[in-house]
């Protein structure tokens, strides 16, 4: 893990422009319902935002570039984001965007974010996300997963046959290339990879305490933190 801080972080930011630009809402604002729409460019809109949590003025954003297949994006969700979540993200501290990097060595990585963003259309990327986490060694090992994405979604109660062909269409492929074009031209080639209020990169499934440390200077140099102790779940 390497944490660097200063102009290479901005840089990187600034080059991500493209991918984390359309989301100005928060998930809360796509629109309720299990079907996933068949206009792509209202899918893809709902998509985009849907991948964002927490609120929309929290004082530092952090954009986590991930890959679902990747065993050490696993890592970092089982063991370090859900404490993020508690400590930072429901207490309005920190906005939080997720950004796809489909490594080209890992064989399903372009269809499970997929199928993470067709369940973003209706607002549910944050429970297919973590779906396709915890149980990425069952879809991962499958040499066509997509009866298993549909499963997911049925389970989240997304209406299966607007999800599967949402899927099986690459509706939203788009929005995945964009991300991928932009996190390529940042010249990041490794995923997990975090970039903090613009200014702090993180690289790797770092812990929670290199989290904490750096998003409580950031929310100092902010004037953000309050003076109760931020809780450590």
């Amino acid at each position: 893990m390497t944490r660097n801080t200063g102009v290479g972080a901005v840089t990187i930011a600034g080059a991500l422009a493209l991918a984390i630009g359309g989301c100005a809402a928060s998930a809360e604002s796509a629109q309720e319902g299990s079907v996933v729409p068949t206009d792509v460019q209202v899918a893809g809109e709902r998509a985009d935002k849907g991948r964002l949590k927490g609120a929309e003025d929290a004082p530092v954003r952090i954009v986590e570039i991930s890959d679902f297949q990747c065993p050490f994006c696993r890592q970092f969700h089982d063991e370090t984001l859900t404490r993020i979540d508690s400590a930072y993200i429901e207490t309005g501290k920190v906005n939080y965007l997720w950004v796809s990097y489909a490594n080209p060595g890992h064989s399903q990585a372009f269809t499970s974010s997929e199928a993470a963003f067709c369940a973003g259309a209706v607002g549910k990327f944050w429970p297919m996300h973590d779906i396709l986490f915890e149980r990425q060694e069952e879809w991962s090992g499958s040499p066509d997963p997509y009866a298993l994405f549909v499963s997911y979604a049925e389970e989240i109660n997304i209406e299966p046959e607007s999800f599967g062909s949402c899927v099986r269409n690459s509706l939203l492929a788009s929005l995945l290339l964009r991300d991928y074009m932009s996190v390529s031209r940042a010249g990041i080639s490794s995923t997990p990879y975090f970039i903090l209020a613009d200014s702090v990169a993180i690289r790797g499934a770092a812990d929670f305490s290199t989290f904490s440390q750096a998003i409580d200077t950031l929310l100092v140099l902010k004037g953000a933190a309050n003076d109760d102790e931020i809780e450590q779940p």
